[in-house]
């Protein structure tokens, strides 16, 4: 089942702090982590500073995304039919009932949440794969996709590909109604990562750009539509030359491909989509009208991708503010 179903709201929760890369690499050394490259390494990949939470639980930052979303829900009456709730890091013992406090507080006990948990940073696309089925099956009903990711030691923030920052992030997606109209989405996984098979790993990483761009074709072929036809590719915050490489793969642009936040706050994982999207549109880089494409790259080889339509509603709060900031 594909899409054509909307996003009809959303909101980040980024924190004020960014760390500087020298303090992340610096802090990973100091307890033990292997460092193999240097800052000249990830900035070349167009890393600079990571946003880092010191003040709030992962619950708390979850529920300061949530806030402006579900204070619209209940001011316009929006019903909720589902809620799905991913992250890429580890939860600890007395936040297994994470969500309990936010579902008292609107009203949301009687609600289904699913706990998707440690899946990958693709999780974005996979839900949109997902969430096409229980919007199809009561389109009076929406569903929100809640992330939270926060760092609990200094090897959280970095690796041999990326650094990692700590964010939350709410969407809210209906069948009918939404700025964000989706017309098709793709999602696979790469089998070959999992068997740990050394040579299979290298032969991965080495090909896994042309998986990319045979997802992004296959996308825009489904629905009709060709690079021309559309503005923006809005990409996670993975690795500059990732997407330096698709875009030289494809023979368009580089500048096409959109990751204005990377270089301030890191790959913030589950959040990099919406975040990027908001900042595409406070900086008039998406436009009414405009097409567009997502791009997410997951570990163990998962890639999503979506085609999007920005379809803006007569409507204020759209896009829902990010906490800090306008």
């Amino acid at each position: 089942m594909q899409g054509r179903f909307h996003m009809d709201d959303f909101s980040v929760y980024r924190p004020e702090l960014t760390v500087p890369m020298a303090d992340i690499i610096s802090n990973a050394v100091q307890c033990g982590y292997p460092l193999e490259h240097d800052e000249a390494y990830y900035r070349e990949r167009g890393f600079e500073t990571v946003a880092v939470e010191r003040r709030l639980s992962m619950e708390e930052m979850a529920e300061r995304a949530l806030e402006p979303v579900a204070e619209r829900c209940r001011r316009e009456g929006i019903e909720i039919g589902e809620i799905w709730f991913a992250h890429t890091s580890q939860v600890a013992w007395h936040e297994c009932n994470l969500f309990k406090t936010m579902l008292l507080r609107w009203g949301w006990e009687q609600v289904p949440l699913y706990p998707v948990e440690e899946h990958s940073c693709s999780t974005f696309h996979w839900f949109l794969r997902m969430a096409a089925y229980p919007l199809a099956r009561d389109p009076d009903k929406a569903v929100l996709f809640v992330t939270a990711d926060l760092g609990i030691h200094p090897f959280y923030y970095i690796n041999e590909f990326i650094l990692s920052g700590d964010s939350a992030s709410a969407c809210l997606f209906r069948w009918e109604y939404g700025d964000h109209q989706t017309l098709a989405v793709k999602y696979k996984t790469a089998g070959k990562v999992y068997d740990n098979d050394p040579s299979r790993l290298r032969q991965f990483h080495a090909t896994f750009y042309m998986s990319i761009r045979k997802m992004m074709l296959e996308t825009l072929h489904e629905a009709g539509f060709t690079f021309s036809d559309i503005r923006l590719v809005v990409c996670g915050n993975t690795n500059r030359q990732v997407w330096e490489t698709v875009a030289s793969s494809l023979r368009v642009s580089p500048d096409m491909f959109y990751y204005a936040t990377m270089h301030e706050v890191g790959h913030i994982t589950n959040t990099d989509i919406p975040y990027n999207i908001w900042r595409a549109l406070a900086d008039g880089a998406l436009l009414p009208g405009d097409y567009y494409l997502t791009v997410t790259i997951g570990t163990a080889g998962t890639l999503g991708c979506a085609l999007h339509r920005y379809v803006p509603m007569n409507r204020p709060g759209i896009p829902a503010k990010e906490e800090g900031e306008l």
